[in-house]
Formats: structure tokens, C-alpha cells, sequence
């Protein structure tokens, strides 16, 4: 029998694309708690991460024979990235945000909807300082919670031009607030 935990990356690719499954599952072995683990930071719920990490596995050995691989650590990466936002854009974890803080008690103090408060403010004030045309992408994105083709579709761009305007603001924001502070904005 043949110790599979013995080849480099390359050769189970190659082996992966003629159908060897054996070698899928040593992929599978070497990467799954990554991924999971990438997924999870996220997301905060096991099951949905559990079922993002299979999908994009199975997604992997279906179109195996179109690889052009040699290391399928970082493509998995960002596969589950890609997975992550859309559960997230379709309001799957929205709902179950909500759901569960529904039985959860919280206490808002003066100190923490004021600083609430004031990062709303931080964040009016910063889009306001943006390019008209990404300011108006920013907005319709965080603020009127449109996906990227509901967004494309409104202003006759491309999905494309709408990621990249956003991903221009991100960056502008994260340098102002910092990497801690973004992780609030978004949990807002």
C-alpha cells in the first residue's frame, strides 16, 4: 500500500487529476483544518463552516482534471474566502445572527453606544472623503446592504468595477481605523 503522506503537493496533484482518491484525501487531510480554521474566523458557527470546507472540497475533486496546480493550499484558501462571503451576502448568517441574539441578553452601556456612535460618525465622515463614484458603491454596499451585481446592475457597471471600488474604500478605512477597529464596523 502505498504512504501517501510521503509525496510532495505536485505529485498528489497529479495523481488527484488522474482520479486517484487516495490522494484527494491526503489533500484533504493536509488542508482541512486550515480551511476550517479560515472559515471559522468568520463565521462562528461549526456546522455552516463544517459545510463550506465539504462544498468546496467536492468543488475541488469535480473539476480536478482542469487544474493547472502545483500547491492547492492558497486556491483552497481562497475558494472558502469566496464561499464565506457569499453565505454571508445571502443572509444565511445574517439570520442566524439575529436568531441567536434574540435569546441573548445585552447590556448597552452610555460608554458603548457612544462609541458605537462616534465609529458611525468616523465612518459618515471618511465616505464623505471618498471619490464620488466610490463613495456611492461604499454606501449602497454597507449601508443599504446591496450585493455587488445588485449594485452593478443599478449604476450599468461591472460586478468587477464594484469590487474594486470597494475594495479601494476598505483599504482607505482600514488605514484610518486600524485592523481592530474594521472588525467593529462590520459587526455593527
Amino acid at each position: 500500500m502505498i504512504s501517501y503522506s510521503d509525496f510532495q503537493e505536485a505529485e498528489l496533484l497529479d495523481l488527484l487529476k488522474a482520479g486517484d482518491y487516495a490522494a484527494f484525501n491526503e489533500l484533504y487531510a493536509r488542508h482541512w483544518s486550515a480551511l476550517y480554521g479560515s472559515a471559522y474566523n468568520v463565521l462562528r458557527d461549526r456546522d455552516s463552516c463544517m459545510d463550506i470546507v465539504q462544498e468546496v472540497f467536492v468543488w475541488f475533486w469535480e473539476h480536478r482534471k482542469k487544474w493547472e496546480l502545483t500547491s492547492c493550499k492558497g486556491y483552497l484558501l481562497t475558494a472558502v474566502k469566496f464561499k464565506v462571503a457569499n453565505y454571508i451576502r445571502n443572509n444565511k448568517a445574517k439570520n442566524s445572527f439575529f436568531e441567536k441574539l434574540a435569546t441573548t441578553q445585552i447590556q448597552i452601556t452610555d460608554e458603548l453606544a457612544f462609541e458605537a456612535q462616534e465609529l458611525m460618525e468616523f465612518i459618515k465622515k471618511f465616505t464623505n472623503d471618498l471619490p464620488d463614484r466610490c463613495r456611492e458603491i461604499f454606501h449602497l454596499s454597507r449601508f443599504e446592504q446591496l450585493s455587488n451585481k445588485e449594485i452593478a446592475n443599478k449604476l450599468g457597471i461591472s460586478e468587477k468595477t464594484v469590487e474594486n471600488q470597494i475594495t479601494v474604500a476598505l483599504k482607505k478605512l482600514r488605514s484610518r481605523l486600524g485592523t481592530n477597529m474594521m472588525l467593529i464596523f462590520f459587526f455593527l
